[in-house]
């Protein structure tokens, strides 16, 4: 009688065929890692929450860059400011409501 190790050195060192069973066997473990994967992989595109706190933090760093940006175009302000001065207070609200929030989440998330 021959154990498992015996016959896995046997069939290596001379590289006789595997038997059905043995195909199987490394088959069905295969198929069993493969389908382990998928499921993490499918667990974490459903993990709603995670990808979320992913998109903010995201979001988060392009208004960063874009902030970067901004001292330039502040020099054509004033001129529009005085044309529409309820409309650039509103944009203005809007603009430091938006960064202060996308900042929020981007230190909340880290």
């Amino acid at each position: 009688m021959t154990t498992k190790s015996t016959r896995t050195s046997r069939n290596a060192a001379h590289r006789e065929p595997m038997s059905d069973t043995e195909a199987l066997r490394i088959d069905l473990e295969l198929t069993r890692q493969h389908l382990a994967d998928t499921v993490q992989e499918l667990s974490r595109q459903l993990d709603v929450p995670r990808r979320i706190k992913e998109s903010a933090g995201q979001a988060g760093r392009r208004i960063q860059g874009r902030m970067k940006d901004m001292p330039g175009q502040m020099k054509e302000m004033p001129a529009a400011g005085k044309r529409h001065p309820k409309a650039t207070a509103a944009a203005g609200g809007a603009l430091v409501l938006g960064v202060g929030a996308a900042t929020w989440l981007a230190r909340r998330h880290k």
